[in-house]
C-alpha cells in the first residue's frame, strides 16, 4: 500500500530560509519554488504527495502537477485554510497510519498523531529530499565532469 505524505505548504515555506525570503518578494513563486522542490522526493520515493496551501480566496482547488497523478496541489477554500483541509484529510483517512505530515505546526502535528498519522519536521523533510535527490544521482552514474554537485545550502536554525 502507497505511503502518503501531506506537506503543510505555507509553514514549509516559512521554515525554509531561501523559500521564506522569496515570499517576501512573491509569494506564489515561492509556492512554485516549494513544489519543484518537491518533485525529486516524489518520484524517487513513489510517494502519493500533496501539498496544502492556504487558498486565495473562493473554494478549495485541488491539481495535479504536471499531470502526475500521484501529485497534488491544494488550495483551501478562504474559509477553511489550510489547516482545516489537513485536518480534514486525516479525519478522513481510511489508513491514516500510512499518511505522513510535513510540518512544524505543532497544531497540526498533534492533529496528525491524535488521527493515526506520523510527523516529520520541515527540516527533516529537507535531509529526506537531499537523500533522495543524492540517490537518484548516483543511480543515473552520478555527476559529469563538470556538473556542480547538488549540495543543499539552505541554512536552518539552530533549535
Amino acid at each position: 500500500m502507497q505511503e502518503h505524505l501531506i506537506i503543510d505548504g505555507n509553514n514549509a515555506l516559512h521554515a525554509i530560509p531561501g523559500l521564506a525570503k522569496s515570499m517576501e518578494r512573491d509569494r506564489q513563486l515561492a509556492r512554485d519554488d516549494l513544489i519543484r522542490m518537491l518533485e525529486p522526493l516524489q518520484a524517487r520515493s513513489q510517494y502519493l504527495l500533496t501539498v496544502v496551501f492556504d487558498g486565495r480566496g473562493g473554494k478549495t482547488s485541488l491539481t495535479k502537477h504536471h499531470g502526475n497523478q500521484q501529485y497534488s496541489i491544494i488550495y483551501s477554500s478562504s474559509s477553511q485554510g489550510a489547516d482545516g483541509v489537513i485536518e480534514r484529510m486525516l479525519m478522513a483517512a481510511e489508513f491514516p497510519e500510512r499518511i505522513t505530515v510535513g510540518t512544524n505546526d505543532n497544531l497540526i502535528r498533534n492533529c496528525a498523531y491524535t488521527h493515526g498519522a506520523a510527523v516529520m519536521r520541515v527540516e527533516e523533510l529537507v535531509k529526506k529530499l537531499d537523500n533522495s535527490i543524492s540517490i537518484t544521482r548516483n543511480l543515473s552514474g552520478g555527476h559529469r565532469k563538470n556538473e556542480q554537485k547538488f549540495e543543499n545550502r539552505i541554512p536552518f536554525p539552530d533549535h
